[in-house]
């Protein structure tokens, strides 16, 4: 599944009044998550400290 596929997936699972910022926010959200993931695969790991400090900035 490419990228595109699987945002247009996270969108179609949208209510149909989402709003144009709810639709960025699990746009945003997904991307985060992805990079955690790929971080995670690829060994890097961050501090607690360090992830508690981008959660507060989301």
């Amino acid at each position: 599944m490419s990228q595109k596929q699987a945002m247009m997936k996270f969108i179609d699972e949208l209510p149909e009044d989402a709003s144009f910022d709810d639709v960025v926010e699990t746009l945003n959200l997904v991307y985060d998550l992805r990079n955690r993931i790929d971080t995670f695969d690829k060994s890097k790991t961050i501090t607690t400290e360090e992830l508690k400090k981008e959660i507060q900035q989301w």
